[in-house]
């Protein structure tokens, strides 16, 4: 549960408008010699959930005291706060061999000590399904809304509102792949709507957001060879056409077309490594011919280490192309490299460290930030029901060039209890 808390907070910060994938690949080879940290099930600590006819009916709920000292992410003068967030969330599964349908649905509440207009109050609602064709054939379905405000730390925040900017995000893909001996081929279609709310200037005025309202088309098709029950090669094409409604304030007409090639290896070798590496190259055309096409090497890989049965490194390294929410770019080129560390210090206690560098380059401005995020944390399970997450992290942005963002630091820290069944 503490992993699955970590990857909705992940989805929660991420900038909107990524072109992140829709459905997740199919699986050529199955990962089954390693068991990675966090998601080794420990004898007496698993959540069996709640039977519901063919169902299982999974509610968790974390209450988490914040403390931060930058709370709206300024260069100068940074004000502390704190915060205490509440995040229930409820997943029902089904229990059918041939098909499956899961339901979840998230929340994120969010309530500040000083600063009101903080107050969060994001939804996640998601169905997911598949059904076996029969011949070794499957197709997917996904469906997602949410709703949200934007960080402050967004590299799209580029001015201070009243309020964080709100949206509205609705997400629906459908997928269908087929085995042919060896071969896996898998293709997948998706669509993402976007909306967000003009938001109110600290200094007066209106910040009007229709520019960002818009629709990005994605496309995917994949091939992976199998060459045994561990290593898999594959080759993949990806297209992202994205469409706004309006030009912005400064009069640019937003929106690209953005194919990505990839070839590389799936892979769980004896050599205590499993993930997948992904290399090739990526190719952006936009609709306002201000903008120069941009055309690179492409990079998607994850790769997890199990130098003991206690610890597990993942190395992941990212790079691509994705929409910004500033008026006066299109898109900028984002080049993500991390570390994690995660050990098993006893049977109930968890200990993780981590950093993550971000290089932001923007499209048609002289404009390049730097990221850097550094996190420690600890999970405690007390029982099969409650467990305790004491985190800090850091945040350190810089940016430069002539059009640059601004360059801030932020301290955090994190106390919480989850409760689940």
């Amino acid at each position: 549960m503490v992993a699955r808390r970590l990857l909705l907070a992940a989805a929660l910060l991420l900038p909107v408008g990524a072109r992140a994938q829709n459905l997740p690949p199919e699986e050529s080879i199955r990962f089954g010699r390693y068991t990675a940290v966090r998601e080794r099930q420990v004898a007496g600590y698993e959540a069996a959930g709640v039977p519901v006819g063919p169902f299982t009916l999974s509610p968790s709920t974390e209450v988490a005291a914040n403390a931060t000292d930058n709370v709206f992410a300024l260069e100068d003068g940074g004000r502390s706060d704190a915060f205490i967030r509440v995040a229930p969330s409820v997943q029902l599964l089904s229990n059918w061999s041939d098909r499956s349908l899961s339901l979840s649905a998230d929340g994120t509440f969010d309530r500040y000590a000083r600063n009101k207009t903080e107050n969060v109050d994001a939804l996640n609602l998601a169905a997911y399904g598949t059904q076996d064709l029969g011949g070794q054939a499957r197709v997917r379905l996904l469906g997602r809304f949410r709703t949200n405000r934007e960080s402050r730390e967004s590299q799209n925040a580029f001015a201070l509102t009243r309020r964080p900017v709100s949206f509205t995000e609705a997400i629906g893909a459908v997928g269908l792949s087929k085995h042919f001996g060896s071969v896996l081929l898998a293709g997948e279609a998706g669509v993402q709507g976007l909306n967000f709310r003009d938001a109110e200037l600290r200094g007066g005025g209106l910040l009007e957001q229709d520019y960002r309202d818009g629709t990005v088309r994605t496309a995917r098709l994949r091939a992976d060879v199998v060459q045994s029950a561990s290593v898999a090669y594959f080759v993949q094409g990806s297209l992202a056409s994205s469409a706004f409604e309006q030009r912005s304030a400064t009069g640019v007409r937003r929106g690209a077309d953005t194919t990505e090639l990839l070839a590389g290896a799936r892979f769980e070798l004896p050599i205590l490594a499993r993930g997948e590496i992904g290399l090739g190259y990526i190719t952006s055309a936009y609709r306002d011919e201000r903008f120069r096409r941009f055309s690179g090497l492409a990079v998607n890989s994850r790769v997890s280490f199990f130098p003991t049965e206690l610890t597990t490194v993942t190395v992941n390294a990212v790079r691509s192309v994705n929409d910004a929410g500033t008026p006066d770019s299109s898109t900028y080129v984002v080049l993500i490299g991390g570390v994690q560390v995660d050990h098993e210090l006893l049977r109930s206690l968890v200990l993780g460290a981590g950093i993550a560098l971000e290089r932001d380059s923007f499209n048609g401005v002289d404009r390049r930030d730097g990221r850097v995020n550094l996190t420690t944390s600890a999970d405690y399970r007390l029982n099969r029901t409650f467990s305790l997450r004491l985190s800090a992290d850091r945040l350190d942005l810089s940016s430069s060039g002539e059009a640059r963002y601004k360059s801030f630091t932020r301290d955090r820290v994190l106390l919480g209890l989850s409760a689940r069944k």
